[in-house]
C-alpha cells in the first residue's frame, strides 16, 4: 500500500498523479511509506496507471530504499 496526499513536495521519492489518471485531484503517492496490507483490506481501485508510468514508481520506490536506480529510467 502506499499513501497519496494532496501535498506535492517535489522529492524523488514520490509519484504526482493528476484527474488524467484518475485521481480525483492532484496529488503524490508517497513511496517513502510504503506499508503491507491484507488485499481485503482495501478499498475499490481508484486509478490505474499505465506501464510507462509505473516505471517512475520502481525508480521512486529504489531511491526510497536507497538504491540508485538505472540512468535511463
Amino acid at each position: 500500500m502506499v499513501p497519496a496526499t494532496r501535498t506535492i513536495r517535489g522529492i524523488s521519492t514520490e509519484v504526482v498523479l493528476t484527474p488524467d489518471d484518475g485521481m480525483p485531484v492532484a496529488c503524490a503517492l508517497d513511496l517513502d511509506h510504503v506499508a503491507l496490507a491484507h488485499r481485503s483490506r482495501l478499498g475499490a481501485v481508484i486509478a490505474n496507471l499505465p506501464p510507462a508510468r509505473w516505471l517512475e514508481v520502481f525508480r521512486a520506490l529504489a531511491i526510497a530504499c536507497g538504491f540508485e536506480p538505472p540512468q535511463n529510467m
